[in-house]
């Protein structure tokens, strides 16, 4: 069928059945190139007319939304779509993005302001609703990237909503960077009153040993848990970690190549030599990515037992506060977390200084040693299973029985 003949038109665009006989029974949308002087076809993957529907005016919104639009025009989900599918989908932290994103989608539609909602009537009472929509009981169901995505929280930290507000905010400043509106609304942040006061949660040396045992059989989460021991760095900059660009022994650099240079500091660091043993079979063979930290995380912590409220920065957070209290100035402290940047001049010298780090060296030795020894322990004793489809769990191994015997 043609145009004329469709059963639904949207502007410049129409559903329509492919006249090449592929595919019969799923709806197409359909435009004219006339560069071409032929007729485009984009699947909808639907083969009701009613559910094609949604897709070919969402198809029509995100081509109205990479042109410049004034605020009233501009609709706030296409920009969130887009922000995405253009950055926030290549960078490190794509699964929190995105999830900050579909939260706020998830919001809208169910806020006053509705799914259609423009980028002008983002004002701060709407933001303040989201920030109190978001911290009580809610759930939300979100069709992302051709996925349905169904969310049910029981209400979120400060701290984690103020991420989302973080998210959103630079989605719409890159829909000014792209030109497709003249200027962002302001996104406040969290009040202060309602900010998460910062975690002061710290791991055991028993159960950093549960940690690195448990990982023992899945080699990319393995390798950041022990990275994260050895160097005390940001599990962001663990993930990314490829040593044969940023080792050069004796000295690992935590940030990056592929990263900015940003104000957030990783520094160069040396290696203490029980992790060096890791490094070196990590660039022999290197391993696919963490496919999911948060997947990674969430089974280890569920099949350990660990506090809910613990996260993979617990071990930076563990590992600083352990150096302290065996007597680590806080200087040297402060330059292995990357919280003191040194200035340019001294920054390049200093790393190769063989005092450099050393008190923090040599206890970052004797922690890792005996997180280690507490692995052994952990893994003499237990056992990781799963069976079909069931949450990964550890039992105890059995004890072998002892006959006493009589001489």
């Amino acid at each position: 069928m043609g145009r004329d003949t469709s059963p639904y038109i949207v502007g410049d665009y129409w559903l329509d059945k492919r006249r090449d006989g592929k595919a019969p029974d799923i709806w197409q949308i359909a435009s004219y190139a006339p560069k071409s002087r032929s007729v485009i076809y984009r699947s909808t993957k639907q083969r009701s007319l009613e559910d094609a529907k949604p897709i070919i005016h969402a198809t029509v919104e995100k081509v109205r939304a990479r042109k410049l639009q004034p605020l009233d025009e501009a609709k706030v989900i296409p920009q969130l779509i887009l922000a995405y599918e253009e950055h926030g989908r290549h960078v490190d932290s794509a699964v929190t993005i995105a999830g900050s994103l579909r939260a706020f989608v998830g919001f809208l539609m169910q806020d006053e302001i509705g799914s259609n909602a423009t980028v002008a009537e983002l004002t701060q009472s709407v933001i303040a609703r989201f920030i109190k929509w978001r911290m009580a009981p809610h759930s939300h169901s979100v069709p992302w990237f051709g996925k349905v995505y169904n969310h049910t929280s029981a209400g979120l930290r400060g701290e984690s909503v103020q991420r989302n507000l973080v998210d959103i905010r630079a989605a719409l400043n890159h829909a000014v960077a792209a030109g497709r509106i003249p200027y962002a609304p302001k996104i406040q942040s969290m009040p202060t009153s309602q900010r998460s006061m910062p975690r002061d949660l710290r791991f055991t040396v028993e159960q950093l040993g549960a940690i690195v045992g448990f990982t023992k059989d899945d080699i990319a989460t393995h390798r950041w848990i022990l990275l994260m021991i050895a160097t005390a760095c940001r599990p962001e900059a663990g993930l990314s970690m490829i040593p044969a660009d940023q080792w050069q022994p004796p000295l690992l650099d935590i940030h990056p190549a592929s990263w900015p240079r940003t104000k957030k500091h990783n520094p160069v660091v040396p290696v203490i030599k029980p992790f060096a043993m890791v490094l070196k079979a990590w660039v022999k063979s290197p391993h696919p990515p963490v496919r999911s930290r948060r997947t990674a995380w969430r089974t280890l912590r569920r099949a350990l037992e660990l506090p809910a409220d613990s996260v993979p920065k617990t071990i930076r957070h563990t590992i600083a506060t352990e150096l302290r209290r065996r007597g680590v100035p806080a200087q040297e402290i402060s330059g292995l977390l990357g919280h003191v940047a040194m200035n340019r001049t001294t920054e390049v010298y200093a790393k190769y200084d063989p005092n450099y780090l050393a008190n923090a060296e040599s206890t970052l030795t004797t922690i890792y040693t005996e997180v280690m020894a507490a692995s052994e322990a952990w893994l003499a004793d237990h056992l990781r299973t799963k069976v079909g489809n069931k949450p990964t769990i550890v039992i105890d191994k059995p004890k072998e029985n002892v006959e006493n015997t009589k001489a």
